[in-house]
């Protein structure tokens, strides 16, 4: 009886595909190192040629015109360092003023092909300042990526922005209707208020007197009270509720 034991099928699958992932992550990882390693270089060589320039401008109070990748740039360089790709967009583009011939101020661009790299947001060389670049350094005395004094900028003219034309269209004027006039109304003269004319009380000197709830006879009371006369008498007992004969 055999009693050889191997792999299944799906076993040797698995086996297979664990290891074309584990190829492709390396690779994947390796190509990255690859990127990072490249664009090192390229940090380094833009930092050589800064402070060959700032020699250059110690030398001769201007700029270079030019400085081509690969030339000669003696005695400050034996050779202009290229970028490791040096193709399309992958190279070092000096940029400087087409307006003055001595040039008091540079910029070079170039592209970092790890594009998460955090120095480009750092920087802010979006397409707005870089066009199809993403990494810059320039002269100390460049202190904005906007577009210096006669920079011609490493992707040509900017597109003017086109502006808007208006037109009016027709709109309806409204009709204004004639609206009658009021009919003016007669204001009425005034009329003077009739004068009233005072009414003189004679004071009463000696006196108020009623009979009123005085059990018939009249005794002193005050203004205004119930039955109040202004006689000492009563009127001779005669006021009201005076009809006691015992009144005095």
């Amino acid at each position: 009886m055999n009693n050889r034991k191997g792999f299944t099928l799906i076993e040797l699958l698995i086996a297979v595909a664990i290891i074309g992932i584990l190829i492709l992550a390396t690779l994947s990882l390796y190509r990255l190192q690859l990127l990072k390693g490249r664009d090192a270089r390229r940090k380094a060589d833009l930092v050589k040629i800064q402070k060959v320039l700032e020699d250059y401008l110690n030398d001769h109070i201007c700029y270079p015109e030019s400085l081509e990748c690969g030339s000669d740039f003696s005695p400050y360089l034996s050779s202009v360092p290229c970028d490791p790709v040096n193709v399309n967009n992958n190279i070092y583009f000096y940029s400087i003023s087409q307006d003055t011939n001595c040039k008091k101020w540079y910029k070079i661009f170039t592209t970092l092909e790890y594009d998460k790299d955090p120095i480009i947001k750092k920087i802010g060389c979006t397409p707005e300042f870089c066009g199809p670049y993403n990494y810059l350094v320039s002269s100390p005395n460049v202190e904005s990526l906007k577009r210096q004094l006669g920079e011609i900028y490493p992707w040509g003219e900017p597109s003017p922005t086109p502006i808007p034309i208006l037109v009016p269209t027709n709109t309806s004027v409204p009709t204004i209707t004639n609206t009658p006039t009021p009919t003016s109304i007669s204001t009425p003269t005034n009329v003077p208020a009739p004068t009233s004319i005072p009414t003189f009380v004679t004071p009463c000197i000696g006196g108020w007197f009623t009979c009123i709830g005085q059990g018939g006879h009249c005794n002193t009371s005050y203004e205004g009270a119930s039955g109040a006369v202004c006689s000492s008498t009563c009127n001779n007992c005669k006021a009201i509720s005076c009809s006691d004969p015992t009144c005095y």
